[in-house]
């Protein structure tokens, strides 16, 4: 049995997709008052992370917990009674603490490429996961790290600053640091994979086909589009006091912020490889980038 945290999510739902695809049982901890008809085939047990008494019938005979749950995509959304400190943070601790009572064997952990203290220093969900890697360094369980880079339909999108449909770019800081953008159905084709391999390596950082940096990115769109974008630069002082600032007051916010600094200051050393050796083909992000300014892939 496979316990998915996160399933009604984005990366979450791709799981329970594979993994059901895969002849698997799999159970999924959802939300009170979360749509989950979405998810045919699956066992849904109804909980929160934020309340550890709820999560012991979702583990109840579970080996295997995988757990995808992030709050930042809703909370920039709008949806109220989300944080990172409880959901990332205590919420996961609490999941954590729970899988070990239940005896639960295996616990998959997606992170982010790149994770360690100046990560951590630099956005408030990176110093959420950063607290999760180290309570599981801890665990009796096996522990599998999945730490992508920047997902493709997240920080290649309007909601990062790239607006095809308006002809509009953002540019963090510099820009010419390259980054392996990666798709989302990559990272969770990985995941399953690791969440059903017999022996799974502890961390597996990675990243997309491509090297690209957001210079690079905004050129490609323009390129696809046939035209070119207006583009506007954050600075890094911006950056760095807008996390800072916002810490405490926007958690969210100054998440964002500060991955966006962090990526522009620091160069990823990891690539394609791990997706290769689990017989994944990586789609890559000028496919992505085509399709999304309308032009069709070459």
């Amino acid at each position: 049995m496979f316990l998915v945290c996160g399933a009604t999510g984005e990366l979450g739902g791709r799981v329970v997709r594979l993994l059901r695809e895969s002849g698997n049982e799999v159970r999924a901890l959802v939300r009170p008052g979360t749509d989950a008809t979405a998810l045919e085939g699956v066992e849904v047990i109804r909980g929160d992370l934020r309340q550890p008494a709820t999560l012991a019938p979702a583990l109840s005979g579970v080996d295997t917990v995988v757990t995808t749950v992030t709050s930042i995509g809703r909370s920039m959304a709008g949806e109220r009674g989300l944080t990172i400190a409880d959901v990332d943070a205590t919420g996961t601790q609490n999941l954590v603490r729970a899988a070990e009572r239940a005896g639960v064997r295996r616990f998959v952990y997606v992170s982010a490429a790149g994770m360690g203290e100046a990560f951590a220093r630099s956005a408030p969900l990176m110093a959420a996961k950063l607290s999760v890697e180290r309570m599981l360094a801890r665990s009796p369980m096996q522990v599998v790290l999945v730490r992508p880079d920047m997902f493709q339909e997240v920080w290649l999108a309007p909601a990062s600053g790239i607006k095809p449909a308006e002809g509009k770019a953002l540019i963090y800081g510099k820009g010419t640091l390259a980054h392996r953008y990666v798709a989302i159905d990559d990272v969770a084709a990985l995941c399953t994979h690791v969440t059903l391999a017999e022996d799974p390596p502890h961390v597996v950082e990675f990243g997309g086909a491509e090297a690209l940096s957001r210079l690079q990115v905004v050129a490609a769109f323009e390129k696809a589009a046939g035209r070119k974008y207006r583009v506007r630069h954050v600075p890094v002082p911006v950056l760095t006091i807008g996390h800072r600032l916002l810490g405490r007051i926007k958690p969210d916010l100054a998440s964002i912020m500060g991955m966006a600094l962090f990526f522009d200051t620091h160069p990823g050393t990891w690539d394609d490889t791990p997706l290769r050796q689990a017989g994944i083909d990586p789609r890559p992000a000028t496919e992505y980038i085509q399709r999304a300014a309308g032009s069709p892939a070459h």
